[in-house]
């Protein structure tokens, strides 16, 4: 989460200075010399920024420096420099009329509201933002606009408001054209809405729209672009698992930055290849790449990565037993942890303060701190899904009101047709008897058919269609239910956290069609060991949930140990010789007080136990 403002601002500002003719203004789009120096910029931001540094001072009048000092804004949030930006925008700000240069002004805003965003800031922004949303609306600045939602967008991410954020991404994307010089195009976007799908942990969905992003700005030779998609590819791959990948993308975009002399770029890299070091136990290399990115950060006064960069440093530390360092990051990372601003960054550093605690003997606070943590990452959470709920509601009800209109148009046009058609002969009667029955029956389809279609949404919103299992919202909320019942009951509750060995493999070696048919016999097998009770749901790629109310630790592993083992029985299926089928599984028990994310973390950290061990068994999770 927390690394990902870099590259949503990197993506932002590479559109900053686009923007269509518009008749109503003497200055629509940089002029042609100004141009040519923002094209520049974008493959050599550092050198840019050494010319337009000599360009001020010879400028000729005060339209011009604002559209030098406009581009030397860009510049400094592109590298990470949010108070020079802000600087940089109020100077060209003061030598332009908002009135005669509109296009500029609402341009050089939007520049204030990514500072504002990078800064730690993003409510700031939002009223500069609406205002020029509102401008290109009224003049029908078609480029202004999408630049502005893609602006707003950002800001929603920032503030935690997932689905705003993507309604205007997905608008700025449709909006937008797929080819085209000096203009916002799809590619541009692209990024963006990944960067949505990497906030809420869904890897998956993000790698496709990072990959078109790569694409895009390699075609146009981009490079600080590509190494920002590159980034967040290597980061989406990395989360899934396959850190050989996501270490590969990450240095190709640290190569990149190096290259372009952005040097907030190379310790983003190098921060996240330090992440990958610490998952692999080699602490040294994490933190000599932490210390060197660090310098940077401080250097820009990026408060975001400085609070990432000083909880990683915490977690080697505790890693390593050495609480009193420990203890010194975490201080340094809540002092940059705005609880109004970055809730979910404070409550990060709350939980691994709860972890420092625990080390240190202190449980009850531990468990205190850790409670307040994931209570209120939870609230955020339960905020976004009570967000989605309204809109879905308010849809579900625009649509009911339609339905009835209809309805209730049908039956008025039937009651005219029989009060008009009484005078007439037996055999009009007849006729219009039977034009009531058809239109009946026909009703009867109609409802029939919503019937139907009701509970094929109901399916699809609910069940994965590869396995026929619960999906992932689905199954989270079966726990939910579960838990609260076991709590209520006082009754025995584990569950268990079940991952395919190597199923990437798999694909790769006999395809996906093996792989998806692997997946298919697995669900089938779960179901059949497992009682009809339990739930058996699928949560990722390869991932699956088991829960298994009123069943102890030890009974629950009893049936596990029959799924691991039925699981090595099943490459036999595919007349593979080289083909293995083995499951890792994690496995915790309800205490009475956890939560749907503590208890699911504690079984995580099971399953990761289970994979670092050789994979193809049974870990339990020390609290169980």
């Amino acid at each position: 989460m927390l690394s990902g403002r870099w590259y949503i601002l990197f993506f932002c500002i590479a559109m900053l200075g686009y923007s269509s003719y518009l008749t109503a203004s003497p200055l629509s789009k940089l002029e042609p010399e100004f141009n040519a120096l923002y094209v520049q910029s974008q493959q050599q931001p550092a050198t840019a920024l050494q010319q337009i540094d000599i360009q001020l001072s010879a400028a000729a009048g005060p339209l011009q420096q604002a559209q030098l000092l406009y581009i030397q804004a860009e510049l400094q949030t592109l590298l990470v420099y949010p108070e020079q930006a802000l600087e940089s925008a109020a100077q060209a700000l003061a030598l332009i009329d908002g009135t005669e240069q509109p296009w500029l002004y609402h341009s050089l805003q939007l520049v204030r509201a990514y500072a504002f965003d990078l800064a730690g800031t993003p409510a700031e922004g939002m009223p500069i933002t609406e205002s020029a949303l509102q401008f290109a609306g009224e003049l029908q600045h078609q480029q202004l606009f999408i630049q502005a939602l893609v602006v707003r967008g950002v800001l929603q991410l920032s503030l935690v408001n997932y689905v705003e954020a993507l309604q205007d991404l997905l608008h700025a994307y449709q909006l937008a054209p797929t080819t085209g010089a000096g203009v916002i195009t799809k590619g541009h976007i692209a990024g963006y809405i990944a960067l949505v799908y990497e906030y809420r942990r869904e890897h998956e969905l993000s790698i496709p729209y990072f990959e078109e992003a790569v694409a895009f700005h390699q075609q146009h030779n981009s490079p600080v672009e590509v190494s920002i998609a590159l980034y967040g590819l290597g980061k989406a791959h990395s989360k899934l698992g396959d850190h050989a990948l996501g270490k590969s993308k990450l240095q190709q975009s640290l190569q990149l930055a190096e290259s372009a002399g952005d040097d907030q770029g190379v310790a983003y890299a190098q921060k996240e290849l330090a992440a990958i070091a610490i998952k692999q136990q080699d602490h040294e290399q994490a933190k000599t790449l932490l210390l060197q990115a660090l310098t940077s950060f401080e250097q820009a006064n990026n408060r975001y990565m400085l609070l990432d960069s000083q909880l990683q440093l915490g977690r080697i530390a505790l890693q390593s037993g050495d609480t009193s360092m420990a203890e010194q990051h975490l201080q340094q990372a809540m002092l940059y942890a705005d609880p109004e601003h970055m809730p979910i960054q404070h409550a990060e550093v709350q939980r691994q303060q709860a972890e420092w605690l625990s080390q240190r003997g202190r449980s009850d606070e531990a468990y205190q701190l850790l409670k307040t943590a994931s209570q209120r990452l939870t609230e955020l959470q339960r905020e976004e899904s009570t967000q989605l709920l309204h809109q879905l509601r308010a849809q579900h009800e625009l649509d009911s009101r339609q339905l009835e209109n209809e309805l209730l148009q049908k039956e008025l046009e039937l009651q005219h047709s029989l009060i008009s058609n009484q005078a007439r002969h037996q055999r009009l009667l007849t006729a219009l008897l039977i034009g009531a029955i058809a239109g009946s029956l026909l009703l009867l389809f109609l409802l029939a058919r919503i019937w139907w279609q009701r509970k094929r949404l109901h399916h699809l919103a609910h069940f994965d269609s590869l396995t026929s299992l619960p999906n992932r919202h689905y199954t989270l909320k079966l726990l939910d239910q579960q838990l609260r019942l076991a709590s209520r009951h006082h009754y025995p509750l584990s569950i268990a956290m079940l991952d395919l060995d190597h199923f990437k493999q798999i694909n790769d070696q006999f395809g996906h069609a093996t792989g998806d048919q692997l997946l298919r016999d697995f669900a089938a097998e779960c179901q059949k060991l497992l009682r009809t009770s339990d739930v058996i749901g699928r949560i990722g790629g390869e991932e699956f949930l088991a829960i298994l109310p009123h069943t102890p630790v030890d009974a629950a592993v009893s049936v596990l140990e029959k799924i691991r083992k039925t699981t090595e029985q099943l490459a036999s299926r595919y007349h593979e010789p080289n083909m293995i089928t083995t499951v890792s599984i994690g496995v915790c028990s309800f205490s009475g007080y956890d939560n749907a994310d503590t208890l699911m973390l504690s079984a995580d950290k099971a399953l990761y136990e289970a994979k670092a061990k050789g994979r193809n068994q049974l870990q339990l999770s020390p609290v169980s």
